[in-house]
């Protein structure tokens, strides 16, 4: 019950909205990614391109040791990231041989949805958004994603952050791939019979508004839970994020998150428009305090040098991107993936000019 609780409640919300973003606080730049094979080397580049901290996918004790060491060396700060996919699920098998990994439970057209978006090319033929704001009916995240509402992964994720924090000299825990496979809601037995619950002590909603709400602040509560717990191993841990994939029915809900550095994508790895980009920038940077005083807003630009698989950024690109976000008030910039910023010269180049 307590945990049912815990996956309905409500964020609390403040009176007060944020003050408007500081234009003179200095610019920092946090990357996704580090090179696992040679920490040290990748650490050098990314500080001469002007790389505060770097976020890492490994939660192994050992690497994560290293990466440290190699980010002391050179001024970085690292990250290392919880995500409730891939590695969560073999850590679930170890745990729980006998029992199926509590994947999120989509519906039969959603399910085919997905099946034919990962068959063979597919994703980068069709407008799939990867995890972005859909644009074609049903569309849906390849990646299945661990349900939020089953107590034993989030003790899963607990005893990750426990090893996490625990390693000496890491200066933050970053969340990545929390939200729905679907970016609106689970279809399991235990979210139904919560989504129930929901309704039933919110009757004077329609049932639309309280399916996103229970859903949403079901999320919401997920990761400020994590991140208080974290803060409660390790009072110093920082604690980030991107917001990815997408939650479709409010997709920057970011700022009611109780973390410190919150990632909302200003600029996907799509061409969004001009005027989109520096509306988004304005929301995040501006509203980042909306709900706590701890949080810095953080926008998003995503830049993968994969031509062929994604749409092409040359340097002017990129630069209208950067300058757009900074200019509307995103003073912390996130980029992923860091490795394709450092390993093409231009861009390097570009990304330079702010952040060196």
């Amino acid at each position: 019950m307590k945990f049912e609780l815990l996956c309905i409640a409500l964020v609390f919300v403040f009176a007060l909205r944020g003050a408007p973003a500081d234009d003179t606080a200095p610019l920092t730049l946090s990357g996704w990614g580090i090179d696992s094979k040679d920490p040290d080397t990748f650490c050098a580049e990314a500080a001469a391109v002007g790389f505060d901290t770097l976020i890492t996918w490994s939660t192994d004790p050992v690497y994560l040791a290293k990466a440290v060491e190699a980010g002391q060396k050179h001024g970085i700060g690292i990250y290392s990231s919880l995500a409730p996919m891939g590695g969560l699920a073999s850590f679930w098998k170890k745990t729980y041989p006998d029992r199926p990994v509590p994947w999120q439970v989509m519906t039969e057209a959603q399910n085919a949805a997905c099946s034919f978006i990962m068959a063979g090319e597919n994703a980068y033929i069709i407008p799939y958004q990867f995890g972005g704001e859909p644009v074609m009916t049903n569309e849906v995240l390849g990646n299945q994603i661990i349900c939020m509402s089953d107590p034993d992964a989030l003790a899963l994720l607990e005893a990750q952050t426990d090893a996490i924090v625990a390693v000496a000299g890491l200066e933050g825990l970053a969340f990545d791939g929390f939200g729905y496979q679907n970016y609106h809601r689970c279809h399991c037995e235990r979210c139904e019979r919560l989504l129930e619950e929901y309704m039933k002590a919110h009757a004077d909603m329609s049932a639309a508004d309280a399916e996103i709400e229970c859903f949403r602040d079901m999320l919401v509560g997920y990761v400020n839970h994590l991140a208080a717990y974290a803060r409660a191993k390790r009072p110093d841990i920082r604690t980030s994020i991107h917001i990815w994939p997408v939650f479709a029915p409010e997709p920057l809900y970011g700022n009611r998150l109780d973390i410190d550095y919150c990632g909302q994508t200003a600029a996907w790895y799509m061409l969004w428009p001009q005027e989109k980009i520096a509306e988004y920038s304005r929301i995040i940077a501006g509203d980042a305090n909306k709900y706590f005083p701890r949080q810095q807003g953080v926008g998003m630009i995503g830049y993968y040098d994969k031509p062929g698989k994604f749409p092409v950024k040359d340097a002017e690109r990129v630069d209208m991107e950067l300058r757009t976000m900074v200019e509307n008030g995103c003073r912390a910039i996130q980029v992923c993936g860091a490795a394709d910023v450092i390993k093409n010269p231009e861009i390097a180049v570009v990304f330079g000019r702010y952040f060196k």
